[in-house]
């Protein structure tokens, strides 16, 4: 299912083995990341979950 509006895939219908860029932008994606560093740098948290041991 594309999006009509921007051409990309809804983030929530990605199939499995779909990256992010389907959805994001390249722009988008990058500060995405950014975010994700300087919020998570441990990487605990993956998918909106917390990722436990």
């Amino acid at each position: 299912m594309e999006a009509y509006i921007s051409g990309r895939k809804p983030y929530t219908l990605l199939s499995p083995g779909e990256t992010a860029a389907k959805s994001f932008s390249g722009g988008t994606l990058a500060r995405l990341r950014e975010i994700r560093r300087a919020r998570d740098p441990h990487n605990v948290f993956r998918a909106n979950y917390p990722v436990h041991g």
